[in-house]
């Protein structure tokens, strides 16, 4: 017993000799022994906390920039791929040489391709060649007919959702270990401090080790939100509570049509004007002591929000007039009556919509919250005319927010 077990051993041990001496001395066969850059994605940036990347994404590129930010490579993922966890992308020491630092800069939409309908989002500078600060992501928009610098998006379908990078991060190797057992996605870590300040495990570059593997996860963050609106009136008289989707004209006005490689919006000079893609009118038949009723419903969806001035306490502006919105420091939502053009709510839209946090959502920063949710809800109850009552839908939460048409004597700075 004793010798087989000693015969046993040393085989083990020359099979292991072997394997090493197998993958220090090859060439081209990475299947036992991987090399250069494996790279997985994980969306787990959003309230949930949890990774939704092969349920939400449909196609994805990944540019990869050397040490002086030139873009050397790129390469993309389909449906077929994202739909299934443990998918990664692999670069080659060919590929990527060893040695060298490189950023990771992903970009992932719901469709693998442009060819729905609707406004798109168009990359440039995304060339072989180019340089990291010539990448932007431009939102496909229009101008309009009367005011200079007012741009409409296209509203006949919704906007093909967007996803940014986040973050990049590099986790522990271990040599020869098979693709097959490639680490998961690492979990993302990042966070908006209440001074603006952000905490975050990400690195700006991955650097690459000549025969062994690094492995990399990119972290996504939604970019494209989606807001549902219902108008709902509340007057004595029955007859003034039918509320018709066509009677009222409801916009998002924001300058955030252009988005560069670090996410930051970079082209402020542009107001997008944002429309209902779909808008549609319910009704309830009442019989004896309940009251018939119809109510307007309104889908919009618009690109990356921000809370640009989160630290003061003068954010719960009104907009009284259409002038005021050139004013406005964030995005405006507009509600007006279509007949007369009489505003009966406009207000500050990052903080009406942060302010549907729960109390542990509190806990986050007001971009971090924006920038998590990505499906909002939110009911307006119309009496006299004017609107009386906010009520923001999160899941199976109801946050009332109290409205009241003093707040319309406010002006903008």
């Amino acid at each position: 017993m004793n010798v087989r077990l000693i015969i046993q051993k040393g085989f083990v041990a020359v099979v292991a000799a072997l394997a090493l001496s197998s993958c220090s001395m090859m060439t081209e066969d990475l299947d036992n022994c991987p090399t250069g850059l494996y790279v997985n994605f994980v969306y787990d940036y959003n309230i949930q906390r949890a990774d939704m990347l092969k349920d939400h994404v449909g196609g994805l590129t990944l540019y990869v920039y050397d040490e002086s930010d030139r873009l050397v490579t790129t390469k993309s993922m389909g449906e077929s791929q994202l739909s299934k966890y443990g998918s990664y992308l692999h670069f080659t020491e060919q590929e990527l040489a060893p040695g060298h630092n490189y950023r990771l800069m992903a970009v992932a939409f719901q469709h693998e391709t442009l060819s729905n309908n609707g406004a798109k989002y168009r990359l440039t500078g995304n060339t072989v060649g180019s340089q990291w600060k010539q990448f932007f992501i431009n939102l496909d928009h229009y101008a309009t007919r009367s005011v200079a610098n007012y741009y409409n998006v296209s509203h006949a379908e919704p906007l093909d959702t967007l996803w940014h990078t986040l973050t990049t991060i590099v986790s522990p190797s271990t040599i020869n270990q098979s693709p097959s057992t490639i680490p998961t996605p690492a979990k993302t870590e990042y966070s908006w401090q209440h001074d603006g300040s952000i905490t975050t495990n990400g690195q700006e570059t991955v650097a690459l080790v000549e025969g062994e593997p690094t492995y990399a996860t990119v972290s996504l963050i939604r970019d494209t939100k989606h807001l549902n609106i219902t108008l709902r009136a509340v007057n004595d008289d029955p007859a003034d509570n039918q509320v018709m989707d066509q009677d009222y004209t409801v916009e998002i006005y924001d300058n955030n049509s252009q988005l560069d490689g670090k996410n930051d919006l970079t082209n402020p000079a542009d107001t997008l004007i944002y429309k209902p893609y779909r808008q549609w009118t319910t009704y309830f038949v009442g019989n004896g002591d309940v009251v018939s009723e119809s109510a307007a419903h309104y889908d919009l969806m618009f690109n990356r929000l921000l809370y640009k001035n989160a630290s003061v306490n003068d954010d719960r502006y009104a907009v009284l007039r259409m002038e005021d919105i050139a004013k406005a420091r964030n995005a405006v939502l507009l509600i007006r009556k279509k007949e007369t053009g009489e505003i009966i709510f406009g207000i500050n839209l990052p903080y009406i919509l942060a302010s549907g946090r729960t109390y542990q959502e509190r806990y986050y920063h007001y971009q971090e919250y924006l920038d998590r949710e990505y499906d909002y809800r939110l009911q307006f109850i119309i009496k006299g005319g004017r609107v009386d009552e906010i009520q923001l839908l999160l899941g199976m939460h109801i946050h009332t927010i109290p409205w009241a048409v003093r707040h319309q004597s406010e002006t903008l700075e």
